[in-house]
């Protein structure tokens, strides 16, 4: 498949994930191309099995599509982990260079690679790393997740997640790495700002931050109080700085 193939059903998988409709504009949005390429795109995608088109939910990926999408998040998650703890890149460089290394890595190193790492659940910014974390297309309801937009104030989260369907993912993870926010760190929220329509005000670690809603909209978190089924990683895992390249 090609690179922009591959960037199309990884995105589809992820907004998936998210609980999130799938459609045209969106993905147009995303890729910074026409509605005609993204159609065009759509309909190669399924001529060739990876996907089928639902009026209600939009292009939903088959089974072919789902194995495909989960392959190379897999290579590209393992790949920022590798970069991030073994290169000691910070979280911004990591994620732009796993792009090319996971087209190039063979199955023999990407079996090394999780062996090396430790075979983790998670990558930098918190997502779930197919094959490691179990049940990946449920990774945010087995965490009983939610947005932090949607939080309600004074009760204790954690940060379980950075989403990865954003325009521009470098500027998400470096404007959230500079209020301190990744995974694994306590959060609060303390007021949802006029009308409940933002900015939120929230503790991170105890310090205050204002975050527009567009922003907390792309941060989940999930209860202290519960048990995730599946944990996210300790913010000690996360100590090195993550907010510039």
């Amino acid at each position: 498949m090609s690179t922009a193939a591959l960037d199309y059903i990884e995105t589809i998988y992820n907004l998936t994930v998210e609980g999130d409709t799938v459609v045209g504009a969106r993905l147009a949005e995303k890729f910074g191309v026409t509605p005609a390429s993204v159609s065009e795109m759509l309909q190669r995608l399924q001529r060739d099995g990876f996907l089928t088109t639902d009026r209600a939910h939009g292009p939903l990926l088959t089974a072919k599509g789902t194995a495909e999408a989960e392959a190379n998040l897999r290579r590209h998650r393992l790949a920022e982990r590798f970069l991030f703890e073994v290169l000691k890149m910070d979280w911004i460089a990591a994620h732009e260079e796993a792009h090319a290394l996971q087209h190039a890595m063979t199955p023999a190193i990407e079996a090394r690679m999780a062996a090396v790492l430790g075979n983790p659940p998670t990558c930098p910014h918190g997502n779930p790393i197919p094959g490691n974390a179990p049940h990946t297309l449920e990774f945010l309801r087995n965490h009983q997740a939610l947005r932090l937009s949607a939080a309600p104030v004074d009760i204790p989260f954690s940060v379980l997640c950075i989403s990865e369907v954003v325009e521009d993912e470098t500027a998400l993870l470096r404007y959230v790495g500079e209020k301190g926010i990744r995974p694994g760190i306590s959060i609060l929220v303390r007021d949802h700002g006029p009308d409940g329509n933002g900015p939120l005000t929230v503790e991170v670690a105890g310090k205050s931050v204002a975050l527009g809603v567009a922003v907390a909209d792309k941060v989940w978190v999930y209860r202290q109080d519960t048990s995730p089924a599946t944990g996210a990683a300790p913010a000690a895992a996360f100590s090195q700085p993550v907010s510039g390249n």
